[in-house]
């Protein structure tokens, strides 16, 4: 009785040391690097404010600089409740969770119930986490003159997201479920699995999902058209269409892209962007990101991605058997998975800077060709224009940007273009 007795204590002892060490290794690797780079942009800014304004007149600079700064307050906020949900679902939430849908749903198949495990933790932590979103949509942006969403449109959002989480979420659970329980070699596998699902998604996005928040108008400009269509005709780009989306029904500032793969590609432009920028400066913008096109700059991002989720499976694939005990979780399918969900913003975390260093050059390369194709003073000009409609604060602190920045530094983007700041 003795030796049980201290053999039981052992194993709890154990298990406390292994639930301690995870959520340390979530706030050593994730949560507290993130926080300390915000602090350092918010310290960066707050400088840089007291300097005479660049690229924006004065009240806008400081408009921007308060924006920014009071972005990553909310953001050092969310990480903080990020190491209080993470914690609780890692002591007790993942287990509660498993054994009351265990007893809930206990008539229904393995399968099923372990589709509704995953399903329940990504459903629970999304409506943990919507009053940040609600605070930033109406209160934040609405502040600064971003947001134009109003609280039905809002709701429909977020019931078409619940929706389509269930259903393809549901549909790429039951895949890598029985990919985990039934394939020797499930990790590989079931990252091919994943990364086939990604490519898809992007093929399927433009004309299937995208339309089901917004609505997708042909541009009726035929002179824009026309010039559009000339740019794309000049590097073989072939799509299904130029369309102008309502983006201005959620939010004030500009953007255009180019969405899709295949013979799904197609050309996006917001409304916002028609209203304050000119046809010059819109070509500049298109042939930039024609210039990401010619340069196969999808094709590498999907390298990218695909190598972030080779590690993820990889080491989810060969975590102890002692973790998942730990966890309250059975070493199954769902048990795997939500082990995935857990550590993934910390796989994330490391590849970011990774990504970025890529993406940085690849963004250099397109301003490049998009000068190429009208002229750099052209490209320049509609850059600057950008960033004064959407407020941009245009510095930021050195290692905020190796971390986050998926750009250059606007900064850098313009002596490259030879602009004259003074400008």
């Amino acid at each position: 009785m003795y030796f049980l007795t201290y053999d039981c204590a052992c194993l709890f002892h154990k298990g406390d040391f292994m639930l301690i060490a995870f959520i340390c290794l979530f706030i050593c690797l994730y949560a507290l690097p993130s926080i300390i780079l915000a602090f350092l942009q918010i310290k960066h800014i707050k400088l840089e404010l007291q300097k005479p304004a660049i690229l924006l007149e004065s009240e806008d600079y400081k408009q921007a600089g308060d924006y920014a700064i009071a972005s990553l307050r909310l953001n050092i906020l969310t990480h903080l409740f990020e190491i209080l949900t993470f914690s609780l679902w890692v002591i007790f939430g993942l287990h509660f969770l498993s054994l009351w849908l265990e007893s809930t749903l206990g008539a229904f198949s393995p399968l099923w119930r372990e589709i509704a495990l995953v399903l329940g933790f990504v459903i629970v932590g999304s409506i943990i986490e919507m009053p940040f979103s609600i605070y930033k949509t109406f209160f934040l942006d609405k502040k600064f003159g971003f947001s134009k969403q109003t609280p039905s449109l809002f709701i429909i959002d977020t019931l078409k997201s619940l929706a389509l989480s269930i259903v393809i979420g549901g549909i790429i659970i039951c895949l890598l479920v029985l990919i985990i329980e039934n394939v020797a070699l499930w990790w590989f596998v079931g990252f091919l699995a994943l990364l086939g699902v990604v490519i898809l998604a992007n093929l399927i996005y433009p004309t299937l999902i995208a339309p089901l928040f917004n609505k997708f108008t042909p541009l009726s400009d035929e002179n824009l058209k026309s010039r559009i269509e000339s740019l794309m005709n000049t590097i073989g780009f072939k799509s299904n269409g130029i369309f102008v989306i309502d983006a201005s029904r959620r939010d004030g500032r500009l953007n255009a892209y180019f969405g899709g793969l295949g013979k799904s590609k197609r050309v996006v432009l917001f409304d916002t962007l028609l209203d304050k920028i000119s046809a010059d400066g819109l070509i500049a913008i298109l042939g930039h990101e024609l210039g990401h096109f010619k340069h196969k700059d999808i094709l590498k991002n999907i390298i990218l991605m695909s190598c972030m989720l080779f590690v993820l499976f990889f080491i989810v694939g060969h975590l102890p058997e002692s973790l998942f005990n730990t966890l309250g979780l059975a070493q199954n399918g769902a048990g795997v998975l939500l082990i995935m969900l857990l550590i993934s913003p910390m796989i994330a975390f490391f590849f970011l800077p990774i990504m970025g260093y890529f993406s940085r050059k690849a963004e250099y390369k397109a301003d490049e060709f998009g000068a190429s194709l009208s002229s750099k003073n052209c490209l320049a000009n509609a850059l600057v224009r950008l960033v004064n409609e959407n407020k941009s604060f245009p510095s930021s602190h050195p290692a905020y940007i190796f971390f986050y920045y998926t750009h250059p530094p606007l900064l850098q983007r313009l002596k490259a273009l030879d602009y004259d700041l003074q400008h």
